[in-house]
């Protein structure tokens, strides 16, 4: 191929130059022309880019996508059967009761030589101490939170406001550690709450007798337990 590309170049420009000055024959003409369809041929040959060999290689597949790791669900935080006491508060019926049962005194009282005052407050009364009825009122809160602290100690299943408000009004009157001796609470405890509602009858004598004013405190404690 080479040598036809000289040969033509040649004939090319011989009829540039002789052409351009003098003229050529037809058949001179003729061959220049096919002189220059042959050198633009392989001219045109000659340019063309090889072509690029076909790329064998094979673009590695995407790895699948796998499903996506599920999160661990958040661990629950149970609590125990009494969790849900932890706010509870005595309500107005139980407070009622134990305002009901101890009567309001505003001077200081002797009680088996116990001085108490207010709302049966005992901790602050002390012999020709006066309140008023509101600051009765603010010390009988107080001492209610003893009450409900120790039934909230005590009590380890759940119980509702009105079950929680007459277990304080009856720790109220036997003490926190009278509360926790109780029949009331060893029946709640297991799980029989009809019992610990009955059991409310048992803690009504004083000096080892029924007592009339206890039973009927108790008969409203335990109604106030059924609600």
């Amino acid at each position: 191929m080479r040598g036809t590309l000289i040969f033509w170049v040649i004939i090319f420009a011989f009829g540039v130059l002789i052409g351009e000055r003098y003229g050529l024959p037809g058949w001179a003409s003729s061959l220049t022309d096919k002189g220059f369809e042959a050198a633009e041929g392989l001219l045109g040959r000659a340019g063309e880019p090889i072509p690029a060999a076909e790329d064998d290689a094979v673009e590695p597949e995407a790895a699948e996508a796998g499903p996506a790791p599920q999160s661990s669900p958040p661990a629950s935080s149970s609590q125990g059967d009494a969790g849900g006491n932890a706010n509870l508060r005595i309500n107005d019926a139980g407070l009622q009761i134990i305002k009901d049962s101890e009567g309001l005194r505003l001077e200081a009282y002797n009680l088996g030589g116990q001085w108490l005052i207010g709302y049966g407050h005992s901790r602050t009364a002390r012999s020709g101490m006066k309140i008023s009825e509101a600051q009765a009122e603010a010390l009988l809160r107080e001492d209610v939170k003893d009450a409900e602290d120790g039934v909230r100690k005590a009590v380890t299943v759940s119980v509702n406001r009105n079950q929680f408000s007459a277990m304080v009004s009856l720790a109220y009157n036997l003490g926190v550690g009278g509360f926790g001796r109780s029949t009331v609470l060893s029946a709640l405890n297991a799980g029989d709450y009809n019992g610990a509602a009955d059991a409310f009858l048992n803690h009504n004598r004083a000096g080892g007798k029924v007592n009339e004013h206890l039973t009927h405190r108790r008969e409203k404690e335990r109604a106030l337990f059924l609600k």
